[in-house]
């Protein structure tokens, strides 16, 4: 058996020590990082904190992208969902099922985790960590060197390859041990405690369960789209969505071919609209109005607005409470 293994990096600063524990026992550690749709750095892997801290520490970082799978994964999880819909548990079990594969390729028997006993009150208890390893088909395989010592021995260190009484026995939600081993080890690029996923954010959430409840096949470009905007609901199956800085606008103008119907104002400074739906007459009216409410308006102007080939003018500003609308999720 190699001295390699494959170590799941997150960019937090627990995944990093961990690593880096086994790094100091002459294992050769190559760092796996999963993104997602979900992922707030998702398309720039490579300014990720995981990339820095890998960088750090000296080790290769293989990014994998849970890709549609994870996606529907997260419509219907088997353990739950935490606060917000993050599926904490069934994210773990996905990722270790994938890591499986990684391990194979480089002829390794353990993989090893960041995790820290009883620091998160869903995915982090004993009886969590025995379903996870259940469910993953990962007994005794998966090693967890912040918590070991106060963990049962995983196969790796009762064959003799990883020495158990160089492992931690860290256990509660306090860091300050972790912190000190970073100012020893020099590592100053992680990330903070669950800082990169869209899942526990509320606002996200929300928009979310009403995509679920809305879209029988949700695409990577659905939930990009719901990172940005004012986004409102008309009716079952159209959604409006309005870009509120130019930043936004550019989004949405990059997203448009991806399936949505674009509305841009034609002569006049304003947000431009995406329509998950059908272009009815009527509807097309009620964007229009809506991006006149959100634009700068001039007495006695007139406003139109550009939509494929055509130029209409929708007439007046759209009341913002207006009955027909439901704004989805909070406006920042």
């Amino acid at each position: 058996m190699s001295k390699k293994t494959v170590a799941l990096l997150s960019g937090g600063l627990d995944s990093v020590l961990a690593a880096k524990l086994i790094m100091e026992q002459g294992f050769d550690v190559i760092g796996l990082y999963f993104t997602s749709a979900f992922s707030k750095s998702y398309g720039s892997e490579h300014q990720t904190h995981a990339a820095r801290v890998a960088k750090e520490i000296g080790i290769d970082l293989r990014v994998e992208d849970m890709g549609q799978e994870y996606i529907d994964l997260v419509r219907n999880p088997v353990h739950g969902y935490g606060k917000n819909v993050n599926p904490c548990i069934d994210c773990k079990i996905f990722m270790l099922r994938k890591a499986k594969a990684v391990m194979e390729e480089v002829n390794t028997s353990f993989v090893v985790t960041g995790e820290v006993l009883g620091q998160r009150p869903m995915s982090q208890r004993r009886d969590t960590f025995h379903v996870i390893e259940r469910d993953a088909d990962m007994r005794g395989m998966i090693l967890r060197p912040l918590s070991a010592t106060v963990l049962p021995p995983t196969k790796a260190e009762l064959d003799g390859l990883v020495q158990r009484d160089k492992l931690l026995g860290i256990s509660g939600r306090s860091r300050t041990v972790q912190l000190r081993l970073a100012e020893r080890y020099g590592i100053h690029g992680f990330s903070t405690p669950a800082g990169g996923c869209l899942l526990t954010d509320k606002n996200f959430a929300d928009k979310l369960r009403d995509l679920y409840e809305d879209t029988q096949a949700v695409t990577p470009n659905d939930i990009r789209l719901l990172t940005v905007g004012r986004h409102y609901r008309i009716d079952a199956g159209v959604k409006i969505v309005l870009g509120r800085d130019n930043r936004e606008n550019n989004v949405l103008m990059s997203l448009a071919p991806h399936g949505y119907q674009l509305f841009m104002p034609d002569d006049f400074p304003g947000p431009v609209a995406l329509l998950n739906g059908k272009p009815t007459q009527d509807i097309k009216q009620t964007i229009g109005r809506l991006i006149i409410t959100y634009s700068k308006q001039v007495p006695g102007r007139s406003y139109r607005i550009r939509h494929d080939n055509e130029v209409f003018d929708p007439g007046e500003p759209l009341p913002i409470h207006d009955t027909r609308l439901k704004q989805v999720g909070a406006d920042g």
